[in-house]
């Protein structure tokens, strides 16, 4: 079932980094990955998607309304709270209650520090809290942007779990990523993009029977005719 569809979108900066009349359609209930380079165009896509900024052209379609629960590529949290704290404030404004806070905390493994002041969290630490507050509430469409950065490979695989584990309840998870190896272990369809364009997209099992491939780096390659 058809999530969302774009056509012909558009989101262009002073510095022609954007995204370049796109069109697209999303599944409901699958794992989409959005991946390209720095300056591909997955931020936009992602910064449209979640209603922070405007298209300039093209419009975005909605099939079935969502709420959104999403994790930011770049978030600043005020230093001088805690974990805790951080976690209180922000699943007040979803009106989740304190037992889901503590059961996310303890999915992150942070509970056990939950006292600490986020100063002295490592960057790998910051970015689970960021995902933490990410998983709060009960919206059917979870956006990651970028959310393996910090992460070292123990947490990457249990980040891959937790994807997993919103699928099996029939969410729709989108997640950007430059990981193309990630994108292949998790994701049921993909969407590449290079300087602002689509250059590949679908479900990735019918890419590579299309492509005769099972490497989206080797596609990509291909495409870009390096």
């Amino acid at each position: 079932m058809i999530l969302l569809e774009g056509k012909n979108v558009a989101k262009v900066y002073e510095n022609d980094r954007g995204l370049k009349e796109a069109s697209f359609q999303l599944q409901a209930g699958r794992i989409l990955a959005l991946v390209g380079g720095n300056g591909a165009g997955k931020s936009t896509l992602i910064r449209l998607l979640t209603g922070q900024e405007k298209q300039q052209s093209g419009e975005i379609i909605w099939h079935q309304p969502q709420t959104i629960r999403f994790m930011p590529d770049d978030v600043n949290f005020p230093t001088m709270l805690t974990a805790a704290e951080i976690l209180e404030l922000l699943a007040s404004l979803k009106q989740v209650d304190k037992y889901e806070q503590e059961n996310v905390l303890k999915r992150v493994s942070l509970w056990d520090v939950r006292k600490q002041r986020a100063k002295h969290f490592s960057k790998g630490m910051l970015q689970r809290l960021n995902l933490a507050q990410s998983l709060l509430g009960s919206g059917s469409l979870l956006i990651l942007d970028e959310p393996t950065n910090g992460l070292d490979p123990f947490w990457i695989a249990q980040l891959k779990n937790m994807m997993l584990e919103e699928k099996k309840k029939g969410n729709t998870v989108i997640f950007s990523t430059h990981l193309l190896s990630f994108a292949e272990e998790i994701a049921d369809d993909v969407l590449v993009l290079h300087e602002g364009e689509i250059i590949i997209s679908g479900a990735i099992s019918e890419i590579f029977l299309q492509e005769n491939s099972t490497s989206l780096e080797e596609i990509w390659l291909k495409r870009l005719n390096l």
